[in-house]
């Protein structure tokens, strides 16, 4: 059986797989496909492609597995009624829910590194049951960076109306918020990078800041510093459009764009501090780099 399956009921899955077609050999990829309440085996020709449809039918699965203690988690969460209101400019609260579970079910039990992932029933129960004790504490953390993240976003928000006397700077920073928080940030965004968001949305406080208490010498910094910073992120989303429309990932081009997150905080709001040194000098020359390969 290779369709609706709600169990590890088909052996090892190997990572590639010989078919024969009309007398010919060829390579296929296998991956699990997510069908909303089971999964299926597909094969792709690309390993990329199989990937990407691998990793949901594995948490589909994942999210059978576990159904009982997710249930509960999924009750707990649409109940958080403040969770619920700080999102509700962005859409319903149960799609907020259903963002966190899925992302601290990736959390839980599927490694950073695909060669990790099972490949068989065994590895998989054992991943399940790992996943199971350390679910709901991965939600809990998940749910209280949310809060964060969504409290900074509001309170941004709220001071843009006062700030209209720079208009610069508050299209960059209406801007950036959408780029940045859209409905689906939690899903969208690696965990990795989410956990950054409170700083960046922080800065525009900061940066609001000495705005209101610079005068023209602190506007004058700000517009420099903007030119300078749009500058990079012009070719970045150059780049990323190019890639987008012939359907490449470049996992250089995704660490430079946190890169230039990065760069916003220290352009605009120093005194938050970036995890590494960040400057428009050291991104230009990543970015030429970049550019040569």
């Amino acid at each position: 059986q290779t369709v609706g399956m709600t169990a590890w009921s088909f052996g090892e899955l190997p990572e590639l797989m010989e078919l024969k077609v009309d007398g010919q050999t060829l390579f296929g990829y296998p991956a699990l496909q997510d069908d909303g309440d089971s999964v299926s085996i597909r094969v792709f020709d690309s390993p990329d492609a199989a990937q990407m449809v691998h990793r949901q039918g594995l948490l589909r699965l994942f999210a059978i597995a576990l159904q009982e203690p997710w249930k509960g988690f999924e009750k707990q969460l649409r109940k958080d009624i403040e969770l619920g209101m700080r999102y509700m400019p962005l859409g319903d609260a149960a799609d907020l829910a259903q963002q966190i579970l899925w992302v601290a079910l990736q959390q839980a039990c599927l490694p950073e590194a695909v060669q990790d992932w099972p490949r068989n029933a065994d590895a998989f129960a054992e991943a399940a049951r790992r996943g199971r004790e350390r679910l709901g504490l991965l939600i809990q953390e998940l749910s209280r960076l949310v809060r964060q993240i969504l409290d900074e976003w509001t309170a941004v928000r709220k001071r843009l109306p006062t700030a209209k006397i720079w208009p610069a700077a508050v299209a960059d920073i209406e801007a950036h918020l959408a780029r940045l928080i859209t409905p689906y940030f939690v899903r969208e965004i690696e965990r990795v990078h989410l956990q950054h968001l409170p700083r960046y949305l922080k800065a525009h406080q900061v940066r609001l800041d000495r705005l209101k208490g610079g005068g023209t010498p602190a506007l004058t910094r700000d517009q420099t510093a903007l030119a300078e910073w749009n500058h990079l992120w012009q070719s970045y989303e150059r780049r990323a459009r190019e890639l987008a429309k012939s359907g490449v990932q470049d996992e250089r081009l995704n660490q430079f764009r946190w890169q230039l997150e990065e760069l916003r905080v220290s352009l605009f709001a120093q005194e938050l501090k970036t995890p590494l040194p960040v400057s428009v000098k050291r991104l230009e020359k990543a970015w030429q780099q970049l550019s040569q390969r």
